[in-house]
């Protein structure tokens, strides 16, 4: 992923779980006042998280492949989608998948208003290269909040088959779109402890004739299995594929 230069103030407002393993947090204040949105709707943001409990935060700087932080503390950051931002009020909407060992998530679980972390600024990948016929999108929980938000920009006539992967049938969220969209939910209770399902599901779909625009953002095993088979299969032309690794079963990195 890039890493957009720019850092910026990030303070909660307001934390709260929307499902039964998603966590929303909404972030405002002052320092969000400059960010602005790359306007793709799979856009992401690294929130940067203190090292202990009452630690100030500071904006950190880009430095090769890496990050400098002024008073030489390292922190922790990882890639989050932005699932809404609204540039009247300032405000910053990150889902956090609620999962036992995550560094977000151990922020997450006790952050409260007024805790202020540092972000960076945005960019995305959504979008095919070429004019296409149909669009495939596909997520786990930790991809979910940029399909949803791909999904509600969607223009009214575009023709999509949506698969998601969660943990329990209760963390399954209500699908707004304009789109023509047929939704499948894979419930699988060992999400993130065991092989996805995405995969196998995926190349047992029926495909609409024409050609595809396949977006994917998942745990990295699974997308690297629907890489291949979107490539070596369907024979989806370059250009019309994103499909990205978001965290490994492997490193527990979600």
């Amino acid at each position: 992923m890039q890493r957009p230069e720019t850092t910026y103030f990030a303070d909660v407002l307001t934390n709260e779980m929307i499902t039964p393993h998603m966590r929303r947090v909404v972030f405002g204040g002052p320092g969000l006042a400059e960010f602005t949105s790359c306007g793709i709707a799979d856009e992401w943001i690294r929130l940067f998280f203190p090292t202990a409990a009452g630690e100030p935060a500071v904006l950190p700087v880009s430095q090769g492949k890496g990050w400098s932080f002024p008073d030489d503390v390292p922190r922790e950051g990882r890639w989050y989608s932005v699932r809404r931002f609204d540039p009247a009020l300032s405000e910053l909407t990150v889902d956090i998948v609620d999962h036992d060992g995550g560094v977000a998530t151990a922020w997450a679980r006790t952050a409260v208003p007024g805790d202020r972390i540092a972000v960076s600024g945005a960019d995305g990948r959504y979008g095919a290269d070429v004019p296409t016929d149909w669009e495939l999108i596909v997520a786990d929980m930790t991809g979910l909040p940029s399909a949803l938000r791909i999904l509600e920009e969607m223009p009214a006539g575009k023709t999509v088959v949506a698969v998601f992967e969660v943990q329990s049938v209760a963390d399954q969220q209500v699908v707004q779109t304009s789109a023509e969209v047929d939704v499948h939910w894979l419930v699988h209770p060992e999400h993130g402890s065991a092989p996805s399902q995405l995969a196998p599901y995926v190349e047992a779909l029926e495909w609409h004739p024409g050609t595809p625009y396949v977006w994917m953002s998942a745990e990295a095993g699974a997308t690297r299995d629907v890489r291949s088979y979107v490539r070596r299969q369907r024979r989806v032309p370059n250009g019309c594929a994103d499909v990205v690794g978001y965290w490994s079963i492997k490193r527990n990195t979600r």
